[in-house]
């Protein structure tokens, strides 16, 4: 049975300094993707996206050595610096992964 691996979940919500009158796409959140970005190319960044209803935020799931890696990059993120993001960091555990087609329990429903 594979090991589950350990990654780290960022909760990103509207931060103190999001005006209020705005929605997400009139934002400054370029500095914020741009950030993402370079967090996928260096494949720490394993998924990142919106939250669709009205409450807004999204999520980044992190792969890195530790929570305090985690921490470190969750802090630099450009829009949570400012203050437009507020961002809650929570250690998750992947177990079923759809693209690595890895699942401790894989062996019972194949057997």
């Amino acid at each position: 049975m594979p090991k589950p691996r350990p990654v780290y979940w960022i909760d990103y919500q509207r931060g103190p300094a999001w005006p209020a009158a705005q929605p997400a796409p009139r934002q400054a959140l370029h500095d914020h993707q741009v950030y993402l970005q370079r967090l996928m190319e260096s494949g720490q960044l394993l998924i990142a996206g919106l939250f669709r209803d009205e409450a807004g935020g999204g999520i980044a799931v992190l792969d890195c050595s530790d929570e305090a890696a985690a921490r470190q990059m969750m802090e630099e993120d450009p829009a949570v610096r400012s203050g437009l993001l507020q961002a809650t960091l929570r250690p998750w555990q992947m177990v079923f992964n759809p693209a690595g087609g890895t699942s401790p329990f894989a062996e019972a429903v194949a057997g």
